[in-house]
């Protein structure tokens, strides 16, 4: 597994301009609208791996090259390449020019004298020039000549530097990834999944690997149909067979038909199956539902096929929408299988999904998601990141754990309002919605409430790094105070990164002290005698509320009162749901610091 793929840059393909760096990561995963240029990423894959020519349509307007730079992390020594190696990693960039050139650079510690960088590839005549210019004694064949040079570059100190250097594609295939893609019209059709992954097995029947994973072409060739018949029969009867019958017991065998051409390679038009009818019938004589249960059962074979490949080479499995055409089981089984395939240990595999599925979006890591997003014929790709940050790194990796925090909601909400305590969770909502007439959640808006989440910290220290200018704060004003034993305070908020111009904009106080004593003693009064009646019979009067208003936590002897005059357990959450329903949209716009909160959110949503 000499290669594999950390980063990727395109520019001047289709709708990316300039797409800066991309991470990729064992899964990663693409999301985004349609046409925002998911399938573009793929494209890029396609012609750099593949050493595809882009089409003409596929420049940009008045642009007359692509540049595709992919940067690997180098797992195994590459002797040959060690000159490019640089902290671990390889970068090589394509540059495809519209009239049908193409370069290939590799960047590294290179020789200032461009033409020992490229000796290796020169042909006799230039060769024969390098020597005269170095004074070297003429030579009588290449083999010679280049052994000349070499050490001419061992005995002497050459001046280097940092620049790329073309060289020829024959050079690095050997160590570049395998791409495997798979359209959405592969999903609906499993005869095309299955060529895929026979392709595999069929590439092991010509090639020995050794120890190290690397191939060679076996010698001898005769008597192999037979023998690749049987080999591809017996993957099909012996492997996918038993995957099948997990979802259609009632299949008896299976076995392929197949035109083997050893000038042309495999192909391979059908299953034949059985289904205990006694009549043989084909994968596209199925109807969509058991299609869309075989197709399950080749993803399992197909990781099972590639758990086994040994090869030196990585493979990058590209998904392009699998989510299509299956219902949410369906689509969860699939995520895992795709996963489980690219994280299992010693792994050759890398997976790439393009989903618009929130099944599989908040399955996935949090950090292996990267956002397309277009605007005016131009894509970019948002992606969390954690900045060396470990604590960001954990939260990263536990977003599903976090009370109120999804990937989709991370990636598509527009705002996210944070809050320190129930009574605040329970409000909100319906003075926001009092107010503006539409719902917090209509809006594109996450409430979160930090003190049910354990990780309330790592919480702000990622969103301050990644999400600041659509998160706002609605905190006790006492929160303030020095002396404050809050979870949440001013100087908290500061120390996780939040600088003051936000605490001044972002950040919003209630009450003189907190939430509950924002509201006046006659508001109470008539809320108390019509949802938290004395048991005795006698109402509530002004002067009860005005007496504990000079308490420390006017909330708590709120609850100790009302709990005594109704003789029930009575909590804060009750009491500030049942005020937030009772006070009208004129009250509601008389609160300063709510009006101040709501018309943040509006700022930042629109």
């Amino acid at each position: 597994m000499s290669l594999k793929l950390d980063k990727l840059y395109v520019k001047g393909l289709k709708c990316y301009e300039d797409s800066g760096w991309i991470p990729f990561h064992n899964l990663t995963v693409f999301i985004g609208e349609n046409d925002a240029g998911k399938s573009t990423i793929f494209d890029a894959l396609e012609y750099f791996l593949d050493n595809k020519q882009p089409l003409s349509n596929d420049f940009r307007e008045e642009i007359n090259e692509i540049e595709i730079t992919c940067i690997f992390n180098v797992l195994e020594e590459i002797e040959d390449l060690t000159t490019y190696i640089l902290d671990g990693c390889l970068t090589i960039k394509k540059t495809f020019f519209k009239d049908g050139v193409l370069t290939i650079e590799l960047l590294g510690e290179a020789f200032v004298d461009d033409e020992l960088n490229i000796f290796q590839d020169m042909n006799a005549n230039d060769l024969k020039n390098l020597l005269i210019r170095l004074e070297l004694e003429p030579q009588s064949n290449q083999d010679l000549r280049k052994e000349s040079v070499q050490e001419y570059i061992l005995t002497n100190d050459l001046e280097k530097e940092e620049k790329y250097v073309e060289v020829k594609w024959n050079r690095l295939v050997n160590y570049i990834p395998i791409f495997q893609r798979y359209s959405s019209s592969d999903y609906g059709n499993p005869t095309s999944s299955i060529r895929k992954t026979l392709e595999l097995v069929y590439r092991q029947s010509f090639y020995n690997i050794d120890e190290y994973g690397n191939e060679s072409l076996k010698t001898n060739f005769q008597g192999l149909q037979t023998e690749i018949e049987g080999n591809l029969n017996n993957q099909l009867e012996t492997q996918l067979l038993t995957h099948i019958k997990k979802y259609k017991p009632e299949i008896a065998s299976i076995s392929g038909n197949y035109n083997i051409d050893f000038t042309k390679g495999l192909t391979f038009s059908g299953l034949n199956i059985d289904d205990g009818s006694g009549r043989h019938k084909t994968l596209e004589q199925m109807g969509d539902g058991s299609k869309k249960k075989v197709f399950l059962s080749i993803l399992e074979w197909d990781a099972e096929i590639n758990m086994a490949h040994t090869s030196n080479r990585n493979i990058i499995r590209a998904y392009d929408e699998p989510d299509a055409h299956l219902h949410y089981h369906a689509q969860r089984e699939m995520f895992y299988i795709i996963r489980d395939l690219a994280e299992a240990e010693n792994s050759n595999i890398q997976s790439i999904i393009c989903t618009h599925a929130l099944t599989m979006i908040d399955r996935a890591p949090a950090k292996c998601i990267n956002h397309v997003i277009k605007t005016n014929n131009k894509s970019r790709i948002n992606f969390l990141t954690a900045d060396n940050d470990g604590d960001i790194a954990e939260f990263l990796n536990q977003i599903s754990e976090v009370s109120g925090f999804t990937n989709s909601n991370i990636f598509y909400e527009k705002c996210f309002l944070l809050v320190e305590g129930e009574s605040e969770e329970n409000a909100l909502p319906i003075m926001y919605k009092k107010y503006t007439d539409r719902s917090l959640i209509e809006d594109g808006v996450i409430l979160i409430n930090l003190q049910t989440n354990g990780q309330w910290t790592n919480a702000l220290k990622f969103l301050n790094k990644n999400k600041k200018d659509s998160t706002v704060l609605f905190l006790d004003s006492d929160t303030q105070y020095p002396d404050s034993n809050s979870r949440v305070t001013k100087e908290k908020l500061e120390t996780v990164g939040f600088d003051a111009s936000y605490l001044i904009q972002n950040c919003f106080f209630i009450g003189t002290k907190e939430f509950e004593d924002v509201f006046t003693d006659t508001q109470y009064k008539a809320l108390c005698n019509i949802y938290f009646q004395k048991h005795d019979g006698s109402e509530w009067n002004e002067q009860a509320f005005l007496n504990i208003r000079g308490d420390e936590k006017f909330s708590k002897s709120l609850k100790i009162m009302l709990s005594s005059g109704c003789q029930q357990s009575i909590g804060k959450p009750e009491i500030s749901l049942k005020i937030a329903t009772f006070l009208t949209k004129e009250e509601i716009i008389s609160i300063e610091p709510v009006i101040k909160l709501f018309e943040k959110i509006n700022e930042i949503i629109s």
